[in-house]
C-alpha cells in the first residue's frame, strides 16, 4: 500500500489525480456528506472532506490521507448531487441562466491529525438552456455524481457560459491545492501538476 491514500471512488477525481504521478491509492470513504449543517461554504466543504478522510483513517494510521468535497452554492444555499431525474431537473432549472459558486476543499490527514485544509472558489454563469434541452440531457444520466448536476467538461450540454477562478475546481478536484499541500508538509517532490486556470 502506498503512503498516499485518496478517500474517493469518483471516476472523475481518480482520473485527474492519477495524472499527478503521486503513486496514490484510492479508497472508498465511509461518510455520507451532510450539506444541511449551519456552516459557511468553506467550513462545510472542509468539514465534509475531513469526515471522509477520518472515516478511513483508523485503517491507514501512518498514511497521508487526502479527501475532497465539492458543492455548488446558489443564493447562499448548498446544492449537492441530484438524487434522481426529478431532482436533477429541479436543480438545473434553478441554476439555469444565473450565477452560482463552486467551492471545493482539499484536506490531508495523518494519524487523525489534520495537516492541511484549504478551499478554492469559482464563480460560474450558466447559459439559458431550454427545458427541452435540459430534459434531453437528464435522459443521458450524465448528471449523476456531479455537484449541481452538470460537468463543465461536457460539451454536449454546454451549461457554463463563463467562469471566473480555477477550472479544475469546477471539475471537482483542484490539483493546485494538492501541490500546495505537498509543498507545505514537505513531502517528496512531485512533478507533472496541471496548471490552475484562472479565467476564461
Amino acid at each position: 500500500m502506498n503512503d498516499f491514500i485518496f478517500a474517493s471512488s469518483s471516476p472523475r477525481r481518480i482520473e485527474i489525480v492519477k495524472k499527478l504521478d503521486l503513486n496514490i491509492s484510492f479508497v472508498h470513504h465511509e461518510y455520507e456528506e451532510n450539506n444541511n449543517l449551519s456552516k459557511s461554504p468553506d467550513e462545510l466543504v472542509i468539514y465534509n472532506a475531513t469526515q471522509k478522510a477520518k472515516s478511513i483513517s483508523s485503517k491507514y494510521k501512518d498514511k497521508y490521507i487526502f479527501a475532497s468535497d465539492t458543492l455548488v452554492f446558489f443564493q447562499n444555499k448548498a446544492v449537492g448531487k441530484p438524487k434522481n431525474k426529478k431532482d436533477a431537473l429541479k436543480i438545473l432549472t434553478k441554476l439555469n441562466d444565473n450565477f452560482h459558486l463552486v467551492v471545493t476543499s482539499i484536506v490531508c490527514l495523518r494519524s487523525h491529525n489534520t495537516l492541511f485544509s484549504k478551499t478554492k472558489t469559482s464563480l460560474v454563469q450558466t447559459n439559458n438552456m431550454s427545458t427541452d434541452k435540459i430534459n434531453k440531457y437528464i435522459d443521458t444520466r450524465y448528471f449523476r455524481d456531479k455537484a449541481g448536476g452538470y460537468g463543465i467538461q461536457n460539451k454536449d450540454f454546454d451549461f457554463v457560459k463563463v467562469f471566473f477562478g480555477c477550472y479544475e475546481n469546477i471539475l471537482g478536484i483542484p490539483t493546485c491545492l494538492i501541490k500546495e499541500c505537498i509543498a507545505e508538509i514537505n513531502l517528496e517532490k512531485i512533478y507533472n501538476f496541471s496548471s490552475c486556470r484562472r479565467m476564461r
